[in-house]
């Protein structure tokens, strides 16, 4: 029920943000969806970690891929991104085991932004919403056994990432970003993404973090 609300009061914020800046602008000065897309390159670190309230640290990871943006009706922009990611989380359980969790991803973000700047010289801050989907494809994680009176499963051990009985393929959630376009090619960014799905088949932990990055457009 929290969760709805929270996507609610987000959904209506960025509403208003929209509605107040379209009534901002005259009708005569309307820049309609005919400005053709903009492509290029984004690359960027992570710092991601788990839901997981005590005994979990964030790792940092990196990213790297294409990005498109399109004006879609005044400075109301949709900011498609395709990456490749490492993102990963460490976690210890007094007694019993620790992990260190190492993932490589394919994520797709839908990004709804708000430009602020001044198209002239196409800078200015903007901010942003967005959904986002992504698939784990790989990545080796590294386990220990703490509990020195089992001596069946004592000891170090490394598997693959994704599995059957590791963590699960598929993860959706959302994104909240805001950054600064330094120009018309150079752009940096920062968002905070939390997933809603569970990332393993046996708990109710989810991913969260924060990821930095910078993009150019050709």
């Amino acid at each position: 029920m929290k969760k709805k609300i929270i996507f609610v009061i987000l959904g209506l914020i960025f509403v208003g943000l929209v509605n107040n800046n379209l009534r901002a602008q005259k009708v005569y000065d309307v820049i309609s969806s005919k400005e053709p897309w903009k492509f290029g390159l984004r690359a960027g670190i992570n710092y991601d970690g788990i839901t997981l309230q005590q005994g979990s640290d964030y790792k940092l990871g990196y990213k790297f891929g294409l990005v498109g943006e399109k004006r879609l009706v005044y400075n109301l922009y949709f900011q498609p991104s395709l990456s490749f990611q490492n993102k990963g989380y460490k976690y210890e359980r007094p007694f019993s085991d620790k992990g260190d969790i190492n993932a490589y991803v394919i994520e797709v973000v839908a990004n709804l932004l708000i430009k602020f700047g001044d198209e002239r010289k196409g800078s200015g801050l903007f901010i942003g919403v967005a959904p986002y989907i992504a698939y784990g494809i790989g990545g080796k994680s590294r386990f220990e056994d703490l509990r020195v009176n089992d001596t069946l499963n004592y000891g170090i051990k490394e598997e693959n990432t994704f599995s059957d009985v590791g963590m699960t393929n598929l993860d959706l959630g959302f994104q909240l970003a805001i950054g600064y376009d330094i120009n018309n090619r150079w752009e940096i960014g920062a968002n905070y993404y939390f997933g809603l799905q569970n990332i393993t088949y046996n708990s109710n932990f989810k991913w969260r973090g924060l990821q930095a990055n910078i993009t150019y457009f050709f």
